[in-house]
């Protein structure tokens, strides 16, 4: 593949001026950059970003951590990332961590070798232990968290009112005359989880708790073992009539297994997720949902990077997302 020698040969220039047009530099006239690039593309030439990053000192990589790339949510986080990234400059590298601290860790780790100049994460299930997060931040590398944050001050983040999001959700399903609510609940030990718990329960106390029967069931990763509970869950309580599902995903298998047990939705009970995935539009019934506003939520992390990468002296911004209700078949009054 050719090199830079042969661009300045082809079209005259310096070696010098050939190398700021691929380093982005301001002082290259938009007809001398489109000439070089011209010819570059002509001789299929591709910059050696690496090497670039050594001679500048800066690697232009922006790390990004999340837990599952192939989930709905965090793949939506990354088109909102990649959507603000795209003109900046930057690279993105992507890692996940499986819901491992271990492999949050390496992740981090790996980003630090790179030089990253920024990273972008939402911590694992698992993670308990800040010592690598707090090392990245005395290493003065700009860090923005999204949606799962640790519980360190000063740190900037993107995150939903899940509590709202929960509470709207439990909301609804009482308003549409739900005497007996299950929720499935996330991980206890994840924050996230933890305040849609909250919000589901402050939901009925303002409605009329003596009146509402309600209960919790959290659930493992074993889908068969998961299955059996919940089978066994609606098979002694007859009367759950409104059910709240931590996840669409969730939402979409206790769907299934309600058809299985010949149980109607919304005619015998009514039922809604959190976080408004694809799939769950596509559904038959359409599962009503909360709206987590996942791609607005990677943009305006990736904008918060940016800024700290641009002034390290930006000040620290919490940002709250507000959660957005979406009725769908699966709550809606009886059809009977």
């Amino acid at each position: 593949m050719a090199g830079i020698k042969e661009i300045a040969k082809r079209t005259g220039l310096s070696l010098a001026t050939v190398s700021r047009v691929f380093n982005n530099s301001p002082l290259v006239s938009p007809k001398t950059r489109a000439k070089v690039l011209k010819v570059a593309e002509e001789l299929d030439y591709r910059p050696n970003i690496m090497a670039a990053a050594l001679r500048s000192g800066k690697s232009k990589i922006i790390g990004v951590v999340v837990p599952e790339v192939n989930n709905y949510f965090f793949s939506g986080i990354i088109n909102g990332i990649e959507k603000i990234v795209s003109n900046s400059g930057y690279n993105i590298i992507i890692s996940q961590s499986h819901e491992s601290q271990e492999k949050e860790d390496t992740a981090l780790n790996s980003f630090l070798t790179l030089q990253v100049e920024g990273i972008l994460m939402s911590i694992s299930t698992e993670t308990t232990n800040y010592s690598f997060i707090q090392k990245i931040i005395k290493n003065k590398i700009p860090i923005v968290f999204f949606d799962r944050v640790p519980t360190l001050d000063s740190i900037n983040s993107v995150t939903l009112n899940d509590h709202l999001g929960a509470y709207l959700a439990t909301e609804h399903l009482l308003n549409q005359n739900c005497k007996h609510l299950l929720h499935i609940a996330g991980d206890p030990y994840v924050s996230i989880f933890k305040e849609r718990k909250n919000g589901f329960l402050d939901a009925i106390a303002k409605k009329d708790a003596k009146n509402i029967k309600h209960q919790s069931v959290s659930l493992t990763t074993d889908i068969k073992k998961d299955q059996k509970t919940l089978k066994d869950l609606f098979q002694k309580n007859p009367s759950i009539d409104g059910i709240f599902a931590f996840g669409d995903e969730i939402g979409l298998h206790v769907l299934n297994l309600l058809k299985e047990l010949g149980i109607d939705v919304p005619n015998m009970v009514k039922l809604i997720g959190f976080g408004n995935a694809n799939f769950s539009n596509l559904t038959q019934p359409k599962i009503s949902t909360i709206d987590q506003e996942c791609s607005e939520m990677g943009e305006l992390a990736a904008e918060i990077l940016l800024k700290n990468l641009e002034n390290p002296n930006t000040k620290i911004e919490t940002k709250v997302l507000s959660p957005r209700l979406v009725i769908r078949e699966s709550t809606k009054p009886d059809q009977n």
